[in-house]
């Protein structure tokens, strides 16, 4: 069975038994992809008062990761991860 991709980063999920002597290179671009598509987002240390309509940005000063995508604000516990 050949390797799948995730839909959003186009992450390398190889298949079982794939890769034996080279997965380090599916791993280290995947990790890439990960990291630039992270720093695309500004970086926060404060919430907005009233954020733009659509405006994203990561804040991760209080324990927990959070995302803010338009109106929506995703909240992850960083103990739990």
């Amino acid at each position: 069975m050949p390797s799948t991709f995730t839909p959003n980063l186009n992450l390398e999920k190889p298949a079982h038994g794939e890769r034996v002597n080279d997965w380090n290179e599916a791993l280290n671009a995947n990790f890439d992809a990960i990291d630039a598509a992270v720093w695309r987002v500004p970086v926060r240390t404060a919430d907005p008062a009233s954020p733009a309509d659509g405006e994203e940005w990561v804040r991760s000063d209080l324990g927990q990761l959070r995302i803010r995508v338009g109106e929506t604000t995703y909240k992850v516990d960083l103990a739990a991860v």
